[in-house]
């Protein structure tokens, strides 16, 4: 009996703290603008120590409920952040206007190389094994250079002269301009 009597006082005070808590709460209205040019800032957030948030509407005004001693930040991508502490008010209304003003960081051009120098890049380069850098994979035959290793035949080769013709990735990009100049000039001449 005295346990259930303690639970009921416990819950009573409970509701009356929070009561208490929520009739000191009022509404912060106001506007957020660019501090440079007075420009209001659609859709800026604004979010209290208490995970209560809002943002800017389409003409910078907001409307947000705050307790006093709140902590209030305001932030805009490409502004710097503002905190705000809410003042002891009883109740009713309170308007603000916060400012915002840029924060920009400018970076300088950045260049990334592997190697230091110049001469460093190409001596790496030069000192690379080709035959264990090439992919091997089953079932694919790779065509593979073999002009330094042998000497080239005075008669020309008709499976390297195919290839060049065929696949070569110059001769594509060949075949694939012709054929573009052919529609355009068919094009031209039949609205001709």
């Amino acid at each position: 009996m005295k346990k259930i009597g303690l639970i009921i006082l416990i819950i009573s005070c409970t509701n009356s703290i929070t009561f208490c808590q929520d009739s000191t709460s009022y509404i912060l209205s106001g506007t957020v603008v660019n501090g440079g040019n007075n420009i209001s800032l659609v859709g800026a957030n604004l979010l209290s120590s208490r995970r209560i948030g809002t943002k800017t509407d389409k003409i910078g005004n907001f409307n947000i409920t705050v307790f006093p001693n709140d902590t209030l930040k305001i932030s805009f991508i490409g502004f710097k952040s503002i905190k705000y502490i809410a003042p002891q008010k009883k109740n009713g209304k309170y308007l603000i206007k916060f400012k915002m003003y840029k924060d920009s960081i400018s970076l300088a051009e950045v260049e990334i190389f592997p190697w230091p120098t110049y001469k460093e890049f190409k001596k790496a380069f030069l000192a690379m094994n080709k035959e264990k850098e090439r992919i091997k994979m089953k079932g694919i035959n790779i065509y593979v250079d073999k002009s330094k290793t042998a000497p080239k035949p005075s008669i020309m080769n008709p499976a390297s002269f195919i290839y060049d013709k065929l696949f070569d990735k110059q001769a594509k990009m060949r075949r694939r301009i012709a054929r573009r100049r052919k529609i355009i000039k068919e094009s031209k001449s039949s609205e001709n």
